[in-house]
């Protein structure tokens, strides 16, 4: 949405400025450099501070280099390099959300010598600049939805060309010739129609590697028409305290409001037992990013704005150039000095070294977990002839047990077969499946079980994530039809309810917790909703002779007492619910007797 509005703004004033003949590219960069720079670089310096105290060592460096991103305006590059499926505590990057605005810097490089060309070339063509726009948006747009149908979503999120089109539409409601809203019945429908895209992403939308592609296309088109609807409408006067004189004060402060809002909440994360924010955290949280960022506004954004500062343009470049140099001289000085190790540091690395924990070995991971075709190698769905087979399917919550079962099983009687992609519930029905690959692989297990029975099937997956409010109902009727389809193959059926899960990271938790020198509490860092879906899923799952539902919390929380660590303080799982190998040999051991398994 932003990136729309940008684009709007950019555009239009690029466009009449060169119509008019004033175009300058030493005054349009000039606008930039005192509308972004010195808030920027405020935040940046004043974020250093508790960085100091609350980052670990490893961390501190990633802070100090992704400041030096920052000012060189490729935090998007940055961000992109540490990117992945299972890429750990996106909110433990103070600086994360300055990718938006390296992308909206590397859009004002480009865009002005474009339309700058575009327009002195073809001056007597009215078409010319929406027709190119047009293209560019078209062309953005299908290099987006590429990279996202080849599983290449993080580049489409961070990168410059896949995200241009965003930037495109706001430039075509722009152009002159677009027609006007004169009616104030048009121009309140539009904005209804308008406000309901963009409401549709925050009710409809699930948490993963879906957007942007068609995700982002709703959020965007509805600004566009919010936009389009208030063109031409006068601006009337406003008590502060009406509600647009409240819209029009946050849009003042929206800049440094986008600045402060992530590393303010970033740190008071950390100074929490579990690393999650409460209710009322986050309103005090609120109130405080709205007072810094007024004051951001009113003496830092504002003096550099009306030239109270830096009057003059090579004052403004000067004071730019000087302050980059100081803040990249400052970040490779905060680089040198987190080279170091302190005692916490020495006693937190074990528990830091599991944020690059090594999964694929455990899961075998493109082979039978987490293919890019969704079907699974042909050997994980062998039999072996005079063993108990147990086919495994589901998602990573499934693979995670895959060790533990080796490790247990009585291999000379036993033998595991294993379909698992990440995010896919183990499920015939194709609606239920939100990607092709998820598809692939219920087909896969279908005809496999057409063709095989197994003498057993154990289902795991994300129930958290599948129950969310109001998904449960729905996801409950699949589970039954799947139970019943496969016990009417004549297939027993074991399903492993919710395993132990986290706020948050669990070794962040843990490391914290050592920071701080606070016990480490099960109440503090489990996540609540667990022990509550667990009952509810036992109770809502049908009884049956070939059914069974295995409660893991029962086995391996008795009293709602979950063990943190296991083995000597290894975690139990390596990020907010997937187990470590130690974690899912001891996990498994405990639910082993329930399976039915041989030890």
């Amino acid at each position: 949405m932003f990136f729309v509005i940008s684009g709007y703004l950019i555009t239009g004033i690029i466009a009449s400025e060169v119509k008019a003949g004033s175009f300058s590219f030493a005054q349009f960069y000039e606008r930039r450099v005192r509308r972004l720079l010195p808030a920027l670089y405020a935040m940046v310096a004043l974020t250093a501070i508790p960085s100091l105290h609350y980052l670990l060592t490893s961390e501190r460096q990633e802070f100090f280099r992704s400041a030096a991103a920052v000012a060189t305006f490729t935090s998007n590059f940055f961000f992109w390099f540490q990117s992945g499926y299972f890429d750990h505590a996106a909110v433990e990057k103070p600086l994360l959300h300055t990718w938006s605005l390296a992308v909206e810097e590397q859009f004002y490089l480009a865009l002005p010598i474009m339309l700058w060309a575009l327009l002195r070339s073809f001056r007597s063509s009215r078409l010319a600049l929406p027709v190119f726009l047009f293209l560019l948006t078209l062309a953005s747009f299908a290099l987006c939805i590429w990279l996202m149908k080849t599983d290449r979503s993080a580049t489409a999120f961070f990168m410059s060309p896949p995200r241009a089109w965003e930037f495109m539409i706001g430039g075509l409601v722009a152009m002159p010739g677009l027609p006007v809203l004169r009616h104030a019945l048009a121009q309140q429908i539009a904005k209804m129609i308008a406000l309901v895209l963009l409401a549709i992403p925050i009710f409809a939308l699930r948490a993963g590697p879906g957007f942007p592609g068609f995700d982002a296309l709703t959020p965007c088109i509805g600004a566009a028409i919010f936009i389009w609807s208030g063109i031409g409408v006068p601006t009337l006067a406003r008590r502060w305290y009406s509600p647009l004189g409240v819209a029009r004060f946050f849009g003042q402060i929206s800049y440094s409001l986008y600045l402060w809002h992530w590393p303010l909440f970033t740190f008071a994360r950390f100074s929490k037992n579990g690393l999650v924010l409460d209710s009322g955290d986050k309103i005090a949280l609120f109130a405080l990013t709205v007072a810094i960022s007024y004051l951001s506004w009113r003496f830092v954004e504002q003096p550099f704005r009306d030239r109270r500062l830096a009057p003059t343009r090579r004052a403004a470049f000067g004071v730019a150039g000087i302050a980059t140099i100081v803040l990249l001289i400052g970040s490779a000085g905060g680089m040198i000095l987190s080279l170091g190790v302190s005692n916490s540091d020495r006693a937190a690395a074990r528990l830091e070294s599991y944020s690059d924990y090594d999964f694929r070995s455990l899961y075998r991971y493109g082979t039978c977990f987490a293919t890019a075709s969704g079907r699974v190698d042909d050997a994980c769905l062998v039999p072996a002839p005079g063993k108990a087979n147990i086919l495994l399917w589901g998602d990573s919550y499934a693979a995670h047990y895959l060790h533990g079962l080796g490790e247990t099983i009585d291999r000379q009687a036993e033998n595991i077969l294993q379909a698992a992609q990440p995010a896919c519930m183990p499920s015939f029905d194709a609606a239920a499946q939100g990607t092709a690959f998820c598809r692939e692989l219920a087909t896969q297990v279908g005809a496999f079980l057409r063709g095989q029975q197994p003498d057993r099937v154990v289902i795991s997956a994300d129930w958290v994530e599948y129950a969310r409010p109001p998904r449960f109902d729905g996801m409950i009727a699949d589970l039954r039809r799947t139970i019943a389809k496969l016990n009417g193959l004549g297939i027993p059926v074991v399903l492993l309810g919710p395993g132990v899960q986290f706020r948050t990271q669990l070794p962040s938790m843990l490391v914290r917790a050592h920071l701080r020198q606070v016990e480490a509490r099960a109440d503090d860092f489990l996540l609540p909703d667990i022990f509550a879906l667990d009952e509810t899923m036992k109770a809502a799952l049908p009884k049956g002779e070939r059914f069974s539902y295995v409660s893991v919390l029962d086995a391996v929380c008795p009293a709602r007492q979950c063990p943190l660590t296991i083995d000597d303080g290894i975690p139990l799982s390596w990020d907010y619910g997937h187990l470590t190998a130690e974690g899912s040999v001891y996990v498994v051991g405990k639910i082993a007797p329930l399976l039915g398994l041989k030890k």
